[in-house]
């Protein structure tokens, strides 16, 4: 039975399906939380007819931002702005509301090497009840976490891969099913790569192109971003690394944190190479998928005290090319 129950409550559910793929676990559960707001607004307003007048989004937007931050405001735009054009793509007559200009304020958290040395070790033991577990976790979550820190890859993207999109000769990964739908190739290293061979074989799935890499427990699909989060937070407990260590306007460690870890991480290793920052972030942009340096600007935030000499460096390069923090998504 569905959540929704509003006029577009199938569009709203097909929507949904496709941002579970797209976005991390935090960005996933709050684009559903805007999608129930809206779905019930839709419901108590009584709307019938199978279009969304200017007026009726307008009411929303204002009803929606009472008592919140105008942060929280835009994010809610963001995601009801994804709908609508998804809607108006399908067909739909759409009124599309202006972005929220907000203040970029979010600082991830950078896992240290001590804190992603105690992550490996909690997800390589971890053990979850069998009433409650999916039967191939304890398998998957070490390698998941391996691909997201060593490769900064999307949960999302991560969980789509499979086996055949694996080439063991040049080690790449081929990314299928990506934000914005931005196929890529992601290398990975000679040591990742022989973990992830004994992992298929240990799966039994090293000569099933059509298996997933990362297979819920009917094989036929694979296991859900939203576990994967859930799993996460077991293992980010048992490793001693409190949500509650944060930065002011941090939301602590998570699972995305890993792609910002593995951002700073590479331009500081480019760095210490003699790499040009000209050089270094433009090909870190297209490694990580992303539309323009604006995004890569704001992976390159931190938190904490590593790195500090790298985004230093940082700053001088992307100074003229970023000389606000305001963003106009």
């Amino acid at each position: 039975m569905s959540e929704f129950n509003s006029v577009f409550r199938e569009e709203i559910s097909m929507h949904l399906c496709v941002m579970e793929a797209e976005l991390s676990y935090e960005a996933y559960r709050h684009c559903r939380r805007t999608m129930i707001l809206f779905d019930e607004y839709l419901c108590r307003i009584n709307q019938t007819d199978k279009e969304i007048p200017e007026p009726v989004i307008e009411s929303w937007i204002k009803e929606v931002s009472a008592d919140i931050s105008v942060n929280t405001s835009g994010q809610h735009v963001h995601y009801i702005r994804q709908l609508l054009l998804f809607l108006t793509n399908s067909g739909y007559t759409c009124f599309i509301p202006r972005t929220l200009t907000t203040r970029d304020t979010y600082v991830p958290y950078l896992y240290s090497d001590e804190d992603i040395e105690r992550i490996f070790a909690a997800a390589d033991s971890l053990r979850v009840s069998r009433a409650r577990k999916n039967k191939f976790a304890e398998k998957e979550i070490p390698l998941i976490l391996r691909l997201l820190y060593c490769c900064g890859l999307r949960v999302g993207e991560t969980v789509n891969i499979k086996v055949s999109d694996l080439d063991f000769e040049r080690n790449l990964i081929v990314l299928r099913v990506t934000k914005r739908y931005k196929q890529r190739l992601v290398p990975f290293g000679k040591d990742l790569a022989e973990i992830i061979y004994r992992y298929c074989i240990g799966m039994g799935i090293l000569n099933d192109s059509d298996a997933y890499l990362f297979p819920a427990d009917d094989r036929n699909s694979h296991i859900s971003p939203n576990n994967v989060g859930n799993y996460f937070r077991i293992i980010r407990e048992k490793a001693g690394i409190s949500c509650n260590d944060q930065a002011e306007h941090g939301r602590g460690a998570c699972l995305h944190c890993f792609r910002h870890s593995f951002a700073v991480r590479s331009f500081d290793k480019n760095e210490r190479s003699g790499i040009k920052a000209s050089e270094s972030v433009p090909f870190l942009s297209t490694y990580l998928g992303h539309d323009s340096l604006y995004e890569t600007e704001k992976y390159l935030k931190y938190s904490g005290n590593y790195f500090e000499d790298t985004l230093t460096k940082f700053d001088d390069y992307s100074g003229e090319l970023f000389p606000e923090v305001i963003i106009y998504e």
